[in-house]
């Protein structure tokens, strides 16, 4: 799906943890791995940074893009979302309904579509990060894909799974050259951007829609916190 930039009218509300005045209406690398003191670790198996809020507030990007996946029950009905953040305004896009779909799935497709929006982004001159709550994701993307290209996306000891999302993924990846900043955050812990991307994961479920779309509604940030 295309994803094009589309203006927001704002309002005031009240500020989570992240700084934020805003009301929606009518809205749609590098990964940093802490250092092992004992023992040799498998790359892929290292834990990978949680980036808090001061430190997201602190970064010198144009755009910060949050993406979520969610399914219920596992497997079962998934859908993805995205919030994406420039200057005080927030563009919100859910979707990408599979009545037979799993966490995994949501979160890749979620993953994707952020990084499909960072491309655009860029092109434009901005500079973006992208965070995500899901370890299985970025280590995919960011860390395991490159052996597995390289063995002609193969691994020993069994198939890789969700390839059909993974190949495309690390493709726009690469073309970025490490242009994006991908990021690990916290699930459920209250940082704004992380919380409506999952609101917009519910949306999906609730509303089956199957393509991916800019969130059009007129409700404030609290009335979208309220869904779960």
């Amino acid at each position: 799906e295309a994803y094009e930039k589309r203006d927001l009218n704002l309002a005031e509300k009240k500020p989570m943890q992240e700084k934020s005045d805003i009301k929606v209406k009518n809205s749609a690398s590098t990964t940093e791995v802490i250092k092992q003191k004992k023992g040799k670790v498998k790359s892929d198996n290292k834990p990978i940074k949680s980036y808090t809020a001061d430190e997201i507030d602190s970064l010198d990007v144009d755009v910060k893009i949050y993406t979520d996946g969610g399914c219920e029950p596992n497997p079962g009905k998934a859908g993805s979302g995205v919030a994406l953040r420039r200057g005080d305004s927030w563009e919100l896009w859910s979707g990408l309904y599979d009545p037979h779909g799993t966490n995994n799935t949501a979160e890749l497709n979620a993953l994707h579509q952020g990084l499909i929006m960072a491309v655009e982004e860029i092109a434009k001159g901005n500079t973006v990060a992208i965070f995500s709550d899901s370890e299985y994701s970025i280590k995919a993307l960011t860390i395991r894909s490159i052996k597995w290209k390289e063995n002609g996306w193969t691994k020993k000891g069994g198939e890789i799974k969700n390839l059909g999302i993974i190949i495309p993924m690390y493709d726009l990846y690469e073309s970025l050259e490490g242009k994006v900043t991908i990021g690990h955050v916290k699930a459920h812990s209250g940082l704004e951007g992380n919380e409506l991307a999952d609101r917009m994961c519910i949306v999906a479920i609730e509303d089956k829609c199957v393509g991916f779309e800019i969130f059009e509604d007129d409700c404030t940030i609290g009335e979208l916190l309220e869904l779960r």
